[in-house]
């Protein structure tokens, strides 16, 4: 027979789905809204998805742009981080919410099982499990988006260089600062120079220079290594100057940044290394140690 902790955990689970559920359906629109809605007849964009879109994720997308309308600014969101791995912020919100929802509702069900089968469990403990679950799949999605981002400026910072060094070499064939850089932007692949030639399309369509657009791109994904070219570039656009040795002093600084920032990260795995091996010969050493030591106090 059902106990009664079962009717309870099993009614909490319902209502808190149905409540998530009413909270993300539509609402009844205000009078006002609907009023102002016929006066405008200019039909209101779809959304757009790219083919081959799942169904979950264009679900997920919709649940984030229903949050982001209900609470807009409140929900934080690292918008360049975004930006920069051409994830929406309707994407990553809804991520979220569907991860928080799960990790809250993870507990409640083992504990609804658990009470099937007539294993008593005190509530507070998985109400606390549950809510401390939510909040870690609700924050490690921003941990997630940001470790991906460092990853990501890391491989800007290295194609920077290499644009830098061939930007040069097509200066010293005596090309123009502007042809120079849609040249060097043109024979780079991967992701990083995908996203450079396109910001540069988009100028030369809008009529902007293209180291203002590198400037601008620099400042939209956080990247500041891009900025230091787009000056230079600029500086030879406006006054025909030479930039050949500033591109070469520009491209072996860099260079000697990201080794130094390497040489840095190994080390400090090396330190966090020594931590496990240090644990691990003393569970060895008490391990094999304990019987001897027990012995020899036992005589």
């Amino acid at each position: 027979m059902m106990s009664m902790a079962g009717v309870v955990y099993g009614a909490m689970i319902g209502g808190g789905a149905f409540l998530v559920v009413r909270e993300l359906l539509p609402s009844r629109p205000d009078l006002g809204t609907v009023l102002d809605r016929l006066e405008n007849t200019t039909a209101a964009p779809k959304a757009q998805y790219a083919p081959g879109t799942s169904r979950s994720a264009i679900w997920t997308e919709q649940v984030g742009t229903r949050v982001l309308g209900s609470f807009g600014e409140r929900v934080g969101v690292p918008r360049k981080d975004l930006d920069l791995l051409g994830i929406s912020p309707a994407k990553h919100v809804g991520d979220k919410v569907i991860g928080a929802v799960g990790g809250f509702a993870m507990p409640q069900l083992a504990l609804a099982m658990a009470a099937l089968l007539g294993v008593p469990l005190p509530f507070v403990v998985p109400l606390f499990v549950s809510v401390m679950f939510a909040a870690i799949m609700w924050l490690s999605a921003d941990t997630n988006v940001r470790s991906k981002a460092t990853k990501l400026r890391l491989e800007y910072r290295y194609a920077v260089a290499s644009l830098m060094e061939r930007a040069r070499l097509q200066r010293g064939a005596h090309s123009g600062a502007e042809r120079a850089l849609y040249e060097t932007a043109a024979v780079g692949d991967g992701r990083v120079y995908v996203r450079i030639r396109a910001a540069l399309d988009q100028a030369r369509l809008s009529g902007m220079p293209p180291w203002d657009a590198l400037k601008a791109l620099s400042e939209q994904l956080d990247v500041p290594e891009l900025a230091g070219p787009a000056d230079t570039f600029a500086h030879a656009g406006g006054e025909g100057a030479s930039i050949i040795a500033a591109l070469e002093t520009q491209a072996k600084a860099l260079r000697k940044r990201l080794q130094t920032d390497v040489q840095a990260e190994a080390n400090a795995d090396s330190e966090k290394s020594v931590v496990p091996g240090t644990v691990l010969f003393v569970v060895l050493f008490a391990t094999l140690g304990y019987p001897f030591f027990q012995t020899l106090i036992s005589t």
